[in-house]
């Protein structure tokens, strides 16, 4: 049996693993100088370029959109009851887009039975780690459609992500930070260091980067299930990625091999310039 595995953008998982891991992404579009693009089509240079002008003259800030159910249905039509081949699908959770509706509809649609849709809660880098985790799970020599979907739901309730946020404008323009905060979090030099998990909570408060970065890393240690990876990503800035790393590698329980991904537009759209992304598994 070919368990053939889809997601969304908003799970930065890089091209090259995306093909390594037989994935397919379905994108969501990020909305730039008033104009929609394919997110999977905009690099990350070009995106914070241009998110950087727009906070630094007062342009309007990019926007995005979940994927339509067209969009679904032109992503899964070609597995649709294909004899052999059972599709699992993991989207960024419902509460946060309608894109988990849009597949939702598309399988529908499309008649589908061969097909499990995750209910993840999660986006960013805590669905990509997932997907990738599943993915991992479906290229097993012994792998069954029951093994992958009970193995993959566990990880599903496993899964953390802390993002670490930089500059506090894109919150505010989400609505996520009230003006008052903005102007006190600025004058302080705050850093939120927020959850997602059905939606976007701020899970504490630091004076500076490094205190920022520290309080992650001592979360990390203290949950995470040291049998699975932790998965790191960065708005951009892969030298505070590896500042982090150096000095609290260790504690983290890293092992110097892990990959380093980015967070695409869709994410930093609302996470900002200058974010830093921390994924892993809990114990259970």
């Amino acid at each position: 049996m070919n368990i053939k595995i889809i997601t969304d953008s908003t799970a930065d998982i890089p091209r090259a693993v995306a093909e390594q891991y037989n994935i397919t992404v379905a994108s969501l579009d990020v909305i730039m100088d008033g104009q929609p693009r394919k997110a999977v089509d905009v690099s990350e240079k070009e995106f914070y370029d241009h998110l950087n002008d727009c906070l630094a003259n007062g342009k309007p800030l990019p926007t995005t959109s979940q994927v339509t159910i067209v969009g679904f249905e032109d992503v899964l039509r070609p597995y649709a009851n294909v004899e052999d081949t059972f599709v699992l699908v993991l989207t960024i959770g419902k509460e946060l887009s309608n894109t988990y509706n849009s597949a939702a509809k598309a399988i529908e649609s499309l008649g589908m039975k061969n097909v499990y849709l995750f209910d993840t809660y999660m986006t960013s880098l805590a669905l990509g780690a997932l997907v990738i985790e599943v993915a991992k799970l479906a290229q097993a020599p012994d792998a069954t459609v029951e093994k992958v979907i009970e193995a993959g739901e566990d990880l599903n309730s496993r899964v953390w992500v802390y993002l670490a946020i930089d500059d506090l404008r894109c919150l505010r323009a989400g609505g996520r930070l009230s003006a008052t905060a903005m102007a006190l979090g600025s004058m302080l030099h705050l850093k939120p260091i927020v959850y997602i998990y059905k939606k976007v909570e701020i899970a504490a408060k630091t004076i500076g980067q490094g205190k920022a970065y520290k309080w992650i890393a001592e979360r990390v240690e203290a949950e995470r299930d040291e049998s699975l990876p932790v998965y790191l990503a960065s708005a951009e800035v892969p030298e505070l990625l590896e500042k982090m790393t150096s000095h609290y590698g260790e504690k983290m329980g890293l092992t110097g091999d892990e990959a380093m991904f980015s967070l695409g537009p869709i994410v930093g759209a609302h996470a900002g310039p200058g974010s830093i992304a921390v994924a892993f598994f809990k114990k259970k």
